[in-house]
């Protein structure tokens, strides 16, 4: 394709429409106009009103799409593109460096939560469903909402404020990240069917740069199947602890091992109960 004769010298270059530079560069036609208005890109125009482009327009096309692909805005391509030397050149390559540095260190930190997700969906299969059983456990820190709630999706979207507010990046596909922490009507055995109360008062998401901290040591442990079900099972832990001489440390925190985000059968899901607790003679 070339040119209108009339308006340019004939030459062996080879022009291209910009239907064939959007599918050359997998674009829509939109954005290399956009670039054109933004001054970064200078297709000819043929008598025909039509725009070509040539092999300058090519090059610079290969550095738009490198720079736009790490990143960097349009306005900086063309400050680039303005002052064109051996030394923005090298100053240009060093910010890509820069930024191809912060990408690897992105990935890797994807690859190491990936890889922990996976291994979290795995051991939640092996937990022991009903079952009291006793933790130790390390202090954790964790980042928290305080919100009464009682559904799931309730909790997704305090989920994603904690995030938002954090700037934390942390995939809600299978990690036992999160836990919700059960009102004090519950902590305190309180009847347990009262609609009127809340099941929920806050949301935390464990993370080593959290603002709270969360006691380590001993806790009593319960895992069970299905939907929201933390009530009867704060309750099953307020029995095993009575029979023997345990004394809890409310609150109880639900946390999520596999629920919606991995499956959307509630038989596959999976959560726990926890609280600490102390026996009796420790306190005496």
């Amino acid at each position: 394709m070339e040119p209108d004769k009339g308006n340019y010298r004939m030459t062996k270059e080879r022009y291209y429409t910009i239907g064939e530079i959007a599918k050359m560069y997998h674009l829509g036609v939109d954005t290399l106009r956009y670039y054109e208005e933004k001054g970064i890109l200078e297709p000819i125009r043929g008598q025909n009103g039509y725009r070509y482009y040539d092999s300058q327009s090519i090059w610079r096309m290969n550095v738009i799409t490198n720079l736009r692909n790490l990143g960097f805005s349009v306005t900086r391509i063309r400050d680039y593109f303005q002052n064109h030397t051996v030394e923005t050149t090298q100053e240009l390559l060093c910010e890509e460096l820069g930024v191809i540095a912060e990408k690897i260190n992105e990935w890797t930190n994807l690859q190491k939560m990936v890889q922990e997700q996976v291994r979290t969906i795995r051991q939640a299969q092996t937990l022991e469903i009903g079952k009291v059983r006793s933790l130790e456990l390390e202090p954790r820190r964790a980042f928290e909402i305080r919100k009464d709630y009682s559904t799931d999706e309730d909790m997704d979207l305090l989920m994603m404020q904690l995030l938002a507010q954090n700037h934390r990046k942390l995939y809600m596909i299978g990690n036992n990240r999160m836990a919700s922490v059960m009102s004090e009507d519950d902590d305190n055995g309180g009847n347990g069917g009262n609609g009127d109360n809340a099941l929920f008062k806050s949301a935390v998401m464990f993370d080593e740069e959290g603002d709270i901290d969360i006691p380590g040591g001993t806790y009593l442990s319960v895992c069970y199947h299905g939907v929201t079900d933390s009530r009867r099972q704060a309750d099953i832990i307020r029995a095993y602890a009575a029979e023997h001489r345990i004394v809890l440390k409310p609150p109880f925190m639900d946390l999520m091992w596999i629920d919606v985000h991995i499956s959307a059968d509630p038989a596959e899901y999976i959560s726990e109960v926890q609280v600490r607790a102390e026996w009796m003679q420790e306190l005496t």
